[in-house]
């Protein structure tokens, strides 16, 4: 049984102290998951769904699997263009494998990259970015963002106090200004590869 290693791992990957994760399950102090984690306790069914909602995944995998070494099948959801005009396709075209060290709680997905806006960030035509969804960035993350509710790209972002500037990284193409309700976060670039 993989239990916990796992829990160890799931909770570390989380950035999550074992006071807050003892917090979350309703424990009043962390020494419960601490017993969990040596293996000298083990928690009830009830606690291991719980468990298994809060890092998001199944509880037979939680118990069974070695999570720390596994590679994770994640969807190749559509294209998006490294430049503009180009809506995305929702469309799962097959599925890349990436390393479980970028992979934790929350839904990731691969997008086919079309266009050369992002050249000087290595991103070219044909490869494919690993997203994590998410609705914020930090001012200079790049991201993919819907733009008019039909145009997705992917851009590094400036963020002002008033707006945003989304950039490219191809001195071919010009910045973009927008008031922040005018473009949706849809997720984060964590990294990008070659299909062959």
């Amino acid at each position: 049984m993989e239990f916990k290693e796992n829990l160890r791992f799931l909770r570390r990957t989380s950035k999550m102290s074992q006071d807050e994760l003892a917090e979350k399950l309703g424990y009043k102090s962390f020494t419960t998951v601490q017993k969990w984690e040596d293996g000298s306790a083990f928690p009830r069914v009830k606690t291991l769904n719980k468990m298994a909602d809060i890092f998001n995944v199944d509880v037979d995998h939680l118990l069974n699997l070695n999570l720390r070494n596994q590679q994770v099948a994640v969807p190749i959801i559509g294209e998006v263009k490294a430049g503009y005009d180009l809506y995305a396709d929702e469309v799962i075209y097959g599925y890349e494998y990436c390393d479980n060290k970028e992979y934790g709680p929350g839904e990731y997905f691969y997008l086919k990259v079309k266009g050369d806006s992002m050249i000087n960030d290595r991103i070219q035509q044909g490869d494919i970015v690993y997203v994590k969804r998410q609705d914020y960035l930090d001012d200079k993350d790049i991201g993919v963002f819907l733009l008019d509710n039909n145009e997705v790209t992917i851009k590094r972002i400036k963020i002002n106090d008033n707006d945003v500037i989304l950039k490219a990284s191809n001195n071919n193409y010009d910045d973009r200004h927008f008031k922040f309700d005018e473009i949706q976060i849809l997720g984060k670039v964590i990294h990008n590869k070659v299909l062959f």
